[in-house]
């Protein structure tokens, strides 16, 4: 006896309609909610026209990428643009430097020298703006936290026979015993009654000490020829770090502090909590002598991206943190 046709078309559609439906959850279970389907925007890192904003820049975008974060670097005519843009919300961080931060947003003269009280004012004052500067150590000598891309007085190396001298007073007692012994100083910088003058005061250094009129390339081309006995530039000036060439530890803080850390939005940092782990390491481990060693590298040639890698890998190990494998 057949059985009838109707019944079996109509089994066969309630066992179609069941396996779409079936189909339909399984898809719909995979399928993130709204909030969930839009992924976060990139970190947008605003970097400098120089080579080391540049270089810290790509090195923070390198410290986010360790900790899962999308970064990206925007690079900037001017630095004075890169504060704009994170007070604009154009950007969500930036290396940042505090005697900058001094001179241009507190609109004041004379920054201080002493790091900490040079980062303490620009953190409150920032704070007020939705601005966060992260705290770094503080530890004594171009090996220790914070960098300090300050003005600095940088002498030949070894074997050269001033290479003992490490900070400023013990060139001040040089140049009391050899007075014929020369500078090397940007010729606007030894003009200035801040300048020159004020530095040699503040080490009790004879006002008639010989100066060589010299801009921050030539004062250190004339350091290492031996032409002057110390030369003026900063304190992480890469020409001078691959020449071999070292500053001296302001030790009277007479030179205004240039602090280079991390600065973000506070918008930012709540959204997302991670940018505040990733980039803890740089506030916490980078020395001038690290920056003024990546600066010499970029100087001899090496591609920005490149050095900067580096420098988030040594940052990152120095903070305990597993970096991943290189590719």
């Amino acid at each position: 006896m057949q059985r009838p046709l109707i019944p079996l078309v109509l089994l066969a559609a309630v066992l179609l309609l069941g396996a779409v439906t079936l189909l339909g959850r399984s898809a719909s279970s995979q399928e993130p909610d709204g909030a969930e389907a839009a992924a976060e925007p990139a970190v947008r890192v605003a970097a400098g026209p120089d080579a080391e904003s540049a270089l810290l820049a790509h090195t923070l975008a390198g410290l986010l990428a360790f900790e899962d974060v999308d970064a990206e670097v925007v690079a900037f005519s001017a630095a004075r643009d890169t504060r704009q843009a994170l007070v604009l919300g154009d950007v969500d961080v930036r290396p940042a430097y505090t005697g900058e931060t001094w001179l241009e947003s507190l609109g004041q003269a004379d920054p201080p020298g002493d790091p900490r009280v040079s980062f303490e004012e620009v953190r409150s004052h920032d704070a007020d703006e939705g601005l966060v500067w992260f705290r770094p150590r503080f530890l004594e000598g171009i090996d220790g936290p914070p960098a300090n891309a300050t003005f600095a007085f940088v002498v030949a190396g070894p074997p050269a026979i001033d290479a003992d001298l490490t900070t400023m007073s013990q060139l001040a007692s040089r140049l009391s015993a050899q007075p014929e012994a020369t500078l090397c100083v940007d010729p606007e910088f030894a003009s200035r009654p801040d300048g020159l003058r004020a530095v040699l005061s503040a080490y009790s250094v004879r006002s008639d000490q010989p100066v060589l009129a010299a801009g921050p390339e030539d004062a250190v081309r004339g350091v290492a020829l031996g032409e002057c006995i110390a030369g003026l530039t900063t304190a992480t000036d890469g020409q001078a770090w691959s020449a071999g060439l070292r500053p001296l530890e302001d030790d009277l803080e007479v030179f205004p502090a240039f602090v280079a850390l991390p600065q973000v939005r506070r918008a930012a940092m709540l959204r997302r909590p991670e940018i505040s782990v990733a980039l803890s390491p740089m506030a916490s481990h980078l020395t001038t002598e690290l920056l003024g060693g990546w600066n010499a590298r970029i100087a001899q040639g090496e591609a920005v991206a490149e050095v900067a890698n580096d420098a988030a890998v040594e940052l990152a190990v120095r903070a305990g943190r597993e970096v991943p494998e290189q590719g």
